[in-house]
C-alpha cells in the first residue's frame, strides 16, 4: 500500500513539475518540499532500518557532484535528492518476475532516467529523415528552424556567426544571439528539461526496475 502512495506521489509531483519545467524553464521548490516531507512522513510507517538514510546520502552526494559539475539545472538537483526521500527502498509491487538491482532504488531511478535521456538523439534522427535534413552529425543533436520562430522558442542554436560566415557547432552556441540570423533556417538543439525524462525514468523503474540489468538477463 505504502508503494502505491510513493509511486501516485512521484507521478503526480513529477507530472506537474515537467510540465511547469517545460512551459516556463522553471519549477516551483513547494514541489520538491512537499515530495520530501511525504517521504519523510511515510518513512516511519516503512519497515524502519537505518540504512534506509544511506540511499538518500548517496544521492546527495551524487546530486551535489553533478552541481558543481554544471551537468544539470538546480531543479533536476532538487528532483534528485526528493526522490531519494520519497521511495529511498526497493518498492515490493513485483510487478514482472526480474525486479531488483544490486543498486539503490533512487540510483536506479537516475540511471533508468539517463538511459531515456540518451535515447533522445534518435527521436531527432527519424524526425530529421522524414525532413530530409540529414546532415552529419546534427541530425543527432537537433533540428533545423526558422530563427525568427527560434526566438521565441527554448533551444539554443547550433550555429555560430564568424566574419559574416555561418559555421555549424556540435556544442549548443549559448552565447550566440538567435535574431543575428534574420529569417534564416538555422540548427537548433532544445532546452529539454531532464525532469521530463526523470519522470519517465521513475515510472518504468516501478514497472521494469533496472533497465541495464533486465536487458543484461534478456541477452545471457
Amino acid at each position: 500500500m505504502l508503494d502505491i502512495v510513493r509511486l501516485t506521489m512521484g507521478v503526480l509531483l513529477l507530472s506537474y513539475a515537467s510540465y511547469t519545467d517545460w512551459k516556463s524553464r522553471k519549477v516551483d521548490n513547494k514541489i520538491w518540499i512537499i515530495m520530501g516531507l511525504c517521504g519523510v512522513i511515510l518513512i516511519p510507517l516503512s519497515d524502519f532500518d537505518i540504512w534506509i538514510f544511506l540511499p538518500v546520502i548517496t544521492m546527495t552526494v551524487i546530486a551535489f557532484i553533478i552541481y558543481i559539475l554544471n551537468m544539470f539545472g538546480g531543479a533536476d538537483i532538487k528532483a534528485i535528492i526528493a526522490i531519494s526521500i520519497l521511495v529511498p527502498l526497493w518498492p515490493e509491487l513485483e510487478l514482472i518476475p526480474y525486479y531488483s538491482s544490486i543498486y539503490f532504488f533512487p540510483l536506479v531511478i537516475f540511471i533508468n532516467s539517463l538511459i531515456l535521456f540518451l535515447a533522445i538523439p534518435f527521436y531527432y534522427f527519424i524526425y530529421n529523415i522524414t525532413k530530409r535534413n540529414c546532415e552529419w552529425p546534427y541530425c543527432f543533436l537537433g533540428y533545423k528552424m526558422n530563427a525568427k520562430k527560434a526566438k521565441n522558442k527554448h533551444v539554443w542554436p547550433m550555429e555560430t556567426i564568424q566574419n559574416g560566415e555561418y559555421i555549424k557547432t556540435i556544442l549548443p552556441a549559448k552565447n550566440q544571439k538567435i535574431e543575428d540570423f534574420g529569417n534564416k533556417m538555422i540548427w537548433v538543439t532544445p532546452k529539454i528539461p531532464f525532469i521530463i525524462p526523470l519522470l519517465a525514468g521513475f515510472i518504468i523503474s516501478f514497472i521494469l526496475g533496472d533497465i541495464l540489468s533486465l536487458a543484461w538477463k534478456l541477452i545471457t
